[in-house]
């Protein structure tokens, strides 16, 4: 077996049985699963739907009425899975109706077993390169849709928040100012008084609005003080306790580092309260030689990835696309690891950079 190869599965479509078993022992040589041989358009349908095999290798003369070339675009549209002919036709008509199908190959017979392993190899690239674009076309697409959601959202809270709270307080400051204009004595020392509570609440208002959308602290003292924070601030309003361990004494990382770590942490935690059930959750903050390593781990009920994924790029789950816009971002990785009942661990790996080396 070539070692570069990791048995990827092969369909076989071939109506000569002895051609077939041919094919299937080069192919099974190069270091591929051949998961079956099918001869007729209707039984390659069939076989593509219950194997699912990463590629089908088509022969164009089949027997019954539909050739390879209508099972190919047939494959494709429903599956999705790229097609090599393998054929003695070579007529321009052929050629033609072929190509509207989008094969990812076209070998003719006879054929040598490098001209096979070169097109199965160059296919099988071709074909998860534009599955991971396509990925990253729906992820971005659902993200930008989210991104727009949530500034809107986020602007709806800040307007409310300004003219319910700090519009209320500058209201009252207001008819008390005029109203000391028509008041002496006493009374105008207690307006004085009240005035000065008022102004006081509404500082506390403008101070928590501006840390609910930056924690200032991130800025002033560095990542670590901001992620003990957040970790505080969500044990005391979710029931669960948080322990954040971290190498003391390090320096500042670079702006765009310390707030994509702590966007991640913020919504883990957020992730956590809302569907974890946890007990016990644990945020890490290593460096391994050149590289940060940023843990958050939980006790939870864990969920199921592959549930998570598929949600993810149907943007139902984009709190999970932004963590990992945010390790893209700074060069880093973000992995998620968990399973229902094991809890789950959010990992970010990202280049080391101090805050100097950014000018």
């Amino acid at each position: 077996m070539h070692p570069s190869v990791n048995r990827q599965k092969i369909l076989i479509v071939e109506d000569e049985i002895i051609v077939a078993r041919d094919i299937e022992q080069q192919v099974a040589g190069l270091g591929y699963l051949p998961v079956g041989i099918a001869n007729s358009a209707e039984q390659a349908l069939e076989m593509t739907e219950s194997l699912r095999p990463d590629l089908v290798l088509m022969d164009i003369q089949l027997v019954g009425t539909v050739d390879g070339i209508v099972v190919a675009a047939a494959i494709r549209e429903r599956f999705g899975l790229p097609v090599v002919f393998l054929t003695a036709f070579a007529a321009d008509t052929v050629l033609e109706r072929a190509k509207l199908t989008e094969p990812f190959g076209y070998i003719l017979k006879p054929f040598s077993e490098r001209e096979l392993s070169t097109t199965l190899a160059m296919a099988l690239y071709k074909h998860q390169a534009e599955t991971r674009l396509r990925n990253t076309t729906r992820q971005l697409k659902a993200l930008s849709r989210r991104v727009l959601e949530v500034q809107e959202s986020e602007r709806r809270r800040v307007a409310v928040e300004l003219h319910d709270e700090l519009g209320q307080s500058l209201t009252a400051i207001k008819i008390n100012l005029q109203l000391s204009q028509r008041i002496k004595d006493q009374a105008l020392t207690d307006i004085t008084q009240e005035n000065i509570r008022i102004v006081e609440d509404a500082l506390m208002q403008v101070r928590r609005l501006a840390t609910t959308l930056r924690p200032s602290m991130l800025d002033d003292l560095g990542l670590a003080a901001a992620l003990q924070w957040i970790a505080d601030q969500s044990a005391s309003r979710s029931g669960f306790s948080v322990r954040f361990l971290y190498a003391r004494a390090q320096p500042r990382l670079a702006a765009d580092i310390e707030t994509a770590c702590f966007r991640i942490v913020q919504e883990a935690l957020t992730n956590i309260t809302r569907h974890a059930q946890a007990a016990q959750v644990e945020i890490q903050l290593d460096r391994e030689q050149d590289r940060l390593v940023l843990r958050i781990t939980d006790d939870g009920c864990g969920f199921n990835l592959d549930e998570m994924r598929t949600r993810a790029l149907a943007g139902d789950s984009i709190g999970v696309l932004g963590m990992q816009e945010r390790a893209t971002l700074i060069g880093g990785e973000l992995t998620i690891e968990s399973a229902p009942g094991k809890g789950s661990t959010v990992e970010l790996i990202a280049p080391w950079r101090i805050h100097e080396e950014i000018q």
